[in-house]
């Protein structure tokens, strides 16, 4: 369970609010030499009847043809009305706003570690959840690696440049995220290039970068592992980031940007 600070969509209505509020503004001041009479209706015979009545008078009775000529007071009335409800709005919105701090659910990560390990949290603080998703999707499980030669912003070595491209990319965008872990795909055994966290929707999602696309061989091979990866229900584009290069085209640093703001934050 997450609870959704919703400060910003708060926020952004309290903007449209004090928008409407303009024109309310805007629209009361077109009828500020208007006098003060009000619309009143009855009914007679279930037919409509309208009146004009200031205060302290007698009410006027508005003929069919007339009744154009009074839509302005009800319009007026109206927007008097609407205009006093949306400052009251605004005025409680405000006030909200300046209690709303969610910063307590995360009273959790305030206690020492010894005391961490006593207690089962009411809420999954993202801290807490990153603790427990980094031990459940381990980085470093592939048993038979090549010797990785290219030292990530984050510290771990992986083997080409590209895939440190990903890696600093993820560390860029403060994308919690992990190198080779393992995972089982039927019952074959595989070390995706990366698992990435969206700590947004606490989706975990596996990213593969395919290096050598020209290599007939090579793509063959990776074709049947995306098959496998769909029959096991990791949907591309879903749960599958892929990226691609060849010797003619390098990996675009500007895609992978790209495919981590659309599904990682």
């Amino acid at each position: 369970m997450k609870i959704q600070d919703y400060r910003k969509e708060l926020e952004n209505q309290l903007q449209e609010i004090s928008g409407l509020l303009k024109k309310s503004n805007r629209n009361i001041k077109k009828y500020q030499d208007l006098p003060n009479s009000h619309v009143y209706i009855s009914n007679s015979n279930g037919c409509p009847q309208y009146y004009l009545k200031k205060e302290f008078e007698s009410r006027k009775y508005i003929k069919k043809s007339d009744i154009k000529n009074i839509s302005k007071f009800a319009q007026r009335d109206y927007e008097v009305s609407m205009n006093l409800k949306l400052k009251a709005f605004e005025r409680k919105l405000r006030a909200f706003l300046d209690e709303y701090d969610l910063s307590f659910l995360d009273d959790y990560n305030s206690f020492s570690d010894a005391k961490k390990a006593l207690i089962k949290p009411l809420i999954k603080t993202d801290a807490y959840f990153i603790e427990k998703w980094k031990e459940q999707y381990a980085g470093g499980r592939n048993p038979f690696p090549e010797e990785g030669i290219y030292q990530t912003n984050h510290g771990e070595m992986v083997r080409s440049k590209s895939e440190k491209i990903i890696a600093d990319a993820l560390e860029k965008y403060n994308v919690t995220y992990q190198y080779e872990p393992m995972l089982e795909l039927g019952y074959n055994t595989i070390y995706p290039d990366f698992v990435a966290l969206n700590i947004r929707t606490r989706k975990t999602i596996y990213w593969e970068h395919l290096g050598l696309v020209s290599d007939i061989e090579y793509a063959a091979k990776n074709f049947k592992k995306l098959q496998a990866y769909e029959k096991s229900g990791y949907v591309l584009g879903r749960d599958l980031i892929i990226t691609m290069e060849s010797e003619d085209a390098p990996i675009d640093v500007k895609l992978v940007e790209e495919k981590i703001r659309e599904f990682l934050l």
